[in-house]
Parts: C-alpha cells; sequence; structure tokens
C-alpha cells in the first residue's frame, strides 16, 4: 500500500531521482521554491530497517543501504570515527532525508 517506510537507496537504478522526487513533491505541497529547497539529512540511531516499520515521515523518506569506507560510525555518539583495523566497509544505520527550505535550515 503505497510507498515503504523505509527505501533501500543502493537498490534503486538511479538513486538521485527518487531524491528529486521527495524535493519536488514537498515543494509542491508546502509552496515552496523549488530553486530555494534543499535537503536535511540525519542519521538515525535506528540500525535495522524493521524497526522503522509503519513510522513513514510525512516529507522526506528514511533510507538504508549506504556505507561507509575508510571510517566508522560511532551509534552511541553519532557521529564519525576512526576506522577499525581490518574493517574496509562499515554499514551506516538508516537515514532520514527530509526536503526543507534553504532559509530555514538551521545547522546544529
Amino acid at each position: 500500500k503505497g510507498e515503504p517506510a523505509v527505501i533501500w537507496l543502493a537498490g534503486l537504478q538511479i538513486p538521485e531521482t527518487y531524491i528529486a522526487a521527495l524535493v519536488q513533491t514537498a515543494c509542491r505541497t508546502k509552496g515552496w521554491p523549488l530553486d530555494k529547497s534543499t535537503l536535511y539529512t540525519k542519521v538515525t540511531t535506528c540500525t535495522d530497517s524493521e524497526e522503522l516499520r509503519g513510522k513513514k515521515l510525512p516529507f522526506g523518506a528514511y533510507i538504508s543501504g549506504l556505507f561507509l569506507e575508510g571510517a566508522g560510525w560511532d551509534l552511541k555518539r553519532s557521529r564519525l570515527r576512526r576506522q577499525d583495523p581490518k574493517e574496509l566497509v562499515v554499514r551506516l544505520p538508516v537515514l532520514q532525508i527530509i526536503p526543507v527550505e534553504a532559509t530555514k535550515l538551521k545547522l546544529q
């Protein structure tokens, strides 16, 4: 029934078009100018997409299937960390992609 709560971004043929569609949909619904809109990305603490079943965002999406190469991810502090020895690739937790107006985006 409709779009899934979590999108496996690595499984899409052209993921850029899906992300562009998120922005366009939010702009059309909220009346924002498309050229003044951007994306806000937030890493969640969920490592399994099943934890977010049924928790769809009103605008934007949860995405999974992304990896880090050359760094690690600290789940407790939600930040990058040094890469563990002999660990080349690290799976990122589920991310939130939220379309926002560029003028209203306040970085932390």
